[in-house]
């Protein structure tokens, strides 16, 4: 039987099915090594809502069962974080009302081009979004599109754009790549879309044009990155 039954592991069982006893546990395993109360909660309906002490308890159950949970998945993709420039200081320039109207129409444009060239929305980042994309080359369109229509609505918009092997975590992702991308971000300037030299490489015969913004330090990330501003037609 069973009894590991969160979104994670459905969404993840087609690819993992050949080794499932490694994190599978039986009745008896976890009546075992789980306390009785949180063998209770297990059988609640709603024992989801404290998903995450539960998944706590089954991973060191599993330790104590000499299983472990399968690793994440690990996929190629091209990162993109975008951030509007000085956002509290034109909150307090204009007020809670219009600032509210201006930014849900920057998240409205931001989450129609994301979906417009394929990417998808990961989440919110304050006012701005983490999103991922199959293609380097859809990313930095993406990024154009939403510089070109934000800048009419008198928002400022910097970007960072990354490609790289990243860990699937349920509709998240983690890993080096993401923390590069984000890295990136804070690099650029207003309404600037700033690319490691990865990106740069892959979309090589797409027509896009880089300007080479020389070699920087990112917070965390190890050695110097060369990164590349997009160049963007008026």
């Amino acid at each position: 039987m069973n009894l590991f039954r969160s979104e994670d592991h459905v969404k993840r069982w087609p690819l993992y099915f050949q080794e499932a006893d490694d994190y599978v546990m039986s009745v008896s395993d976890w009546a075992e090594v789980f306390s009785v109360s949180m063998f209770r909660k297990r059988l609640d309906a709603d024992y989801l809502s404290y998903s995450q002490d539960y998944l706590e308890h089954y991973r060191v159950a599993l330790l104590l069962k000499g299983k472990s949970r399968p690793a994440p998945d690990r996929v190629l993709l091209a990162v993109m974080f975008s951030d509007i420039v000085d956002s509290t200081k034109q909150a307090a320039r204009l007020g809670d009302g219009p600032w509210r109207s201006l930014l849900e129409q920057h998240n409205q444009i931001s989450r129609d081009q994301i979906a417009h060239f394929g990417g998808k929305e990961i989440k919110q980042t304050g006012d701005g979004f983490l999103s991922s994309f199959d293609s380097p080359t859809r990313a930095i369109r993406c990024a154009v599109a939403i510089r070109q229509a934000t800048v009419e609505l008198g928002l400022q918009v910097r970007t960072g754009i990354h490609s790289g092997e990243c860990e699937i975590l349920g509709d998240d992702i983690a890993g080096i790549a993401v923390h590069i991308a984000a890295r990136v971000e804070t690099a650029a300037s207003p309404n600037e879309i700033l690319a490691t030299r990865t990106v740069v490489e892959s979309v090589t015969g797409s027509g896009i044009d880089f300007t080479d913004q020389g070699k920087h330090d990112l917070k965390g990330v190890p050695g110097t990155w060369n990164l590349h501003a997009v160049d963007i037609s008026p």
